[in-house]
C-alpha cells in the first residue's frame, strides 16, 4: 500500500490536493493511504514510514525549503513533491533533490500526468538482484551508490555504508545495470545516476557525499545520460 504525506496549512489547497490524489489513485488501481501533517516535528518522526511527501513551500510560520533541506539530513526514501502558488520557487526544489514541482492551483491531467513517472520511479525500489556469493540477502538497484574496480575486485558500494566485494568485472556490472540507470564515470567507476547531485571537472558529487573520479573520456557520455536521466525523472 502506497502511503502519502501532505504538509501544508490551507485547507483549500489540502482539499483541492486530496481530490487529485484520489481520482488519479482510483483510476489506476492502487490502493493507498493519506495523512495530513502541519507539524514539522512530527514530519521528521514518521517521514520513513511514508513513500510520497507533498511539501508546500508558503506556510503561515516556517519555511518549506528549510524543512526539506532538514529532510535531505534524515535517511529516509520518501519522494519529495513541492507544491506552490509561484514559479520562482521551482528552482529551489534543486536544493532538496525535490523529485517534482506543481504549482497552484494543480489540475487533474498534469497531476496525471506528473504522477505517472513518480509512481514507475517509486517502485523501481523494490528492483534489486540476488547473488547467494555476494550476500545473502537482497541488493537493491536503488541503494548502490557506485561500483568500482579495486585490486582485480569489484567493490559494491551501498547507500547505508555496507561493501560488497566481487569478482565480476566491471564490464559485467555495467551491463547489468545500465538499464537501471548506471554509467562508467571512469575506466574504474560505475556510478548510479539517481546518487548524483553535481559534476566537477574531474570529479562525480553525490547525494552521499561521496566524491568518484570522472575522466575525460566518460564525462560527455555521462552528462548526456544524467540529462535523459533527468527528463524522466523531473
Amino acid at each position: 500500500m502506497l502511503k502519502i504525506l501532505i504538509y501544508d496549512d490551507n485547507e483549500d489547497d489540502i482539499k483541492q490536493l486530496l481530490h487529485c490524489i484520489n481520482v488519479y489513485f482510483d483510476d489506476i488501481k492502487i490502493e493507498y493511504v493519506t495523512k495530513i501533517c502541519k507539524d514539522s516535528q512530527m514530519l521528521f518522526e514518521i517521514i520513513k514510514d511514508y513513500d510520497i511527501l507533498f511539501l508546500d513551500i508558503q506556510l503561515n510560520h516556517e519555511n518549506g525549503i528549510d524543512i526539506g533541506l532538514k529532510l535531505k539530513h534524515i535517511y529516509h526514501d520518501c519522494r519529495i513533491i513541492i507544491i506552490s502558488n509561484y514559479m520562482k520557487y521551482a528552482l529551489e526544489g534543486y536544493k532538496i533533490h525535490a523529485d517534482r514541482y506543481f504549482l497552484k492551483p494543480i489540475t487533474q491531467e498534469l497531476f496525471n500526468i506528473e504522477m505517472e513517472n513518480i509512481i514507475k520511479n517509486h517502485f523501481k525500489k523494490h528492483l534489486g538482484f540476488y547473488d547467494p556469493k555476494i550476500s545473502n540477502k537482497k541488493i537493491f538497484y536503488n541503494e548502490i551508490l557506485y561500483i568500482e574496480l579495486y585490486s582485480r575486485k569489484t567493490i559494491i558500494n551501498i547507500s547505508s555504508g555496507e561493501k560488497y566485494s566481487t569478482y565480476y568485472p566491471l564490464k559485467y556490472w555495467y551491463e547489468k545495470l545500465h538499464e537501471y540507470g548506471f554509467s562508467y564515470s571512469h575506466q574504474s567507476f560505475i556510478v548510479n545516476l539517481a546518487q548524483i547531485s553535481a559534476f566537477g571537472k574531474n570529479e562525480v558529487f553525490l547525494i552521499s557525499n561521496d566524491v568518484i573520479p570522472l575522466s575525460r573520456n566518460s564525462k560527455h557520455t555521462l552528462e548526456t545520460e544524467y540529462a535523459k536521466y533527468l527528463q524522466g525523472v523531473l
